[in-house]
């Protein structure tokens, strides 16, 4: 009898658990809440973000601090973000104003404004990018101890300069000389830079969480604002739409290599030469734009380092030239300096190419270190597929630039 009381207690006990279960199991996706209202009246659109749900709390080691969402219009110039919120589902209800009105220069000097008119050819797209703490999740927990230990220095400092207040004195003199002597000899702080590496290691610190395109197409103008400014003013209404990861969008790549490792952007060039022992010149490689998908990045994560592409120059089996870029952050996409990006195989004899080829790498390195390399992909003539085609077109048409993304392997 108690065998069977137990096991009728185990069974009701788990019908009654198991549907909560399969709720807290169930992954949802994040959105963005928006409402769009068009006003032929003032000709603009107000945006109004309304707030985001389901909202990642951490990206592999690291927690997330707040988040900020952008909008902008497309095809436009005009783009605006909202605060930043530190809250898991933040709530911002902010609006910005798109005009409907664009300056077009014509002839003579003269311009005239034209008012562009919305439809399915005009998209509003709205990122939402979580910014990221400082420190790991590791050191979150030592950070009480920290300020203890903080308070505890202060409370020290004190007490010595309470013992010796000639010292304390001497402190400003110093940091007044040291002011001056930085306006005299260029050797004080540089407000500029400080701001350009603040605002950059703010840029870092951030993480495309992903984003919505809304056409702007009169049906989904379907209700009245609630508090109009004009009785023509037409509204999307509450809109609350699922974050799509970012990808490439490379026309008729396959879906395996659009998440695995990533695209890069790369111009492949062979001058033109005037000398007459040589057909053409130089062979000139390109390094201009590196995008992946929000998986991607997410990978990169949990990698634990920083990146950097470097480009080889491989004449047989020696390397002959290369280039390495700066160290990056994880991201969705980046630019590059095309005139430092570059590696050059020179072109002294007939037939030099035959055993020349382009090592392209994509690394991440640790802070002790360690390197892995994340992907790679070879450009010549032996190769294969896409990287060989972008070889040949490059010395059959001298002087033209040979502009393909190419899959990291």
């Amino acid at each position: 009898m108690a065998i069977a009381k137990i096991k009728s207690f185990l069974d009701t006990s788990l019908k009654t658990v198991s549907t909560p279960l399969e709720r807290t199991t169930s992954t949802l996706e994040p959105e963005v809440g928006l409402r769009i209202v068009h006003s032929p009246n003032d000709k603009n659109l107000r945006v109004t973000v309304l707030g985001a749900r389901h909202l990642p709390q951490n990206f592999g080691f690291t927690r997330v601090n707040s988040y900020v969402v952008k909008v902008k219009l497309i095809p436009g110039k005009e783009k605006f973000e909202t605060t930043t919120r530190n809250e898991s589902w933040p709530q911002w209800n902010e609006e910005f104003v798109f005009s409907l009105r664009k300056e077009i220069k014509t002839k003579f000097g003269k311009s005239k404004i034209v008012e562009e008119e919305i439809g399915a050819s005009k998209f509003m797209v709205a990122t939402l990018y979580a910014i990221l703490e400082d420190k790991p999740l590791i050191a979150t927990e030592k950070k009480e101890n920290e300020k203890d230990n903080k308070g505890k220095d202060k409370k020290e400092t004190k007490k010595k300069e309470s013992r010796n207040p000639g010292n304390a004195t001497m402190a400003p003199e110093q940091s007044k000389s040291g002011r001056l002597f930085g306006q005299f000899f260029g050797k004080g702080s540089d407000k500029i830079s400080e701001s350009v590496g603040s605002e950059r290691k703010a840029f870092e610190k951030r993480r495309t969480i992903g984003a919505t395109t809304i056409p702007l197409d009169q049906r989904n103008f379907t209700t009245k604002p609630i508090k109009p400014k004009h009785p023509q003013d037409v509204s999307t209404g509450d809109m609350w739409r699922t974050l799509k990861p970012i990808s490439s969008g490379i026309s008729g790549a396959e879906e395996r290599r659009e998440n695995k490792k990533g695209q890069v952007e790369v111009s492949l060039c062979q001058e033109r030469s005037d000398k007459k022992d040589v057909s053409n010149g130089r062979l000139v490689l390109t390094l201009l734009r590196l995008r992946c998908s929000l998986q991607s990045m997410h990978e990169h994560e949990g990698l634990k380092g920083q990146m950097y592409i470097k480009m080889s120059v491989v004449d047989g089996a020696r390397v002959t030239h290369f280039w390495k870029s700066d160290r990056f952050a994880p991201c969705v996409t980046m630019k590059f300096d095309a005139e430092q990006a570059q590696v050059i195989a020179e072109n002294h004899y007939e037939g030099a190419f035959n055993d020349v080829s382009f090592v392209i790498k994509f690394v991440s390195k640790n802070k002790i270190g360690k390197k892995i390399t994340v992907g790679h992909f070879v450009i010549g003539s032996e190769v294969g597929g896409a990287y060989s085609d972008q070889w040949k077109q490059a010395l059959a048409k001298p002087g033209q630039q040979i502009v393909k993304w190419q899959s990291f392997e």
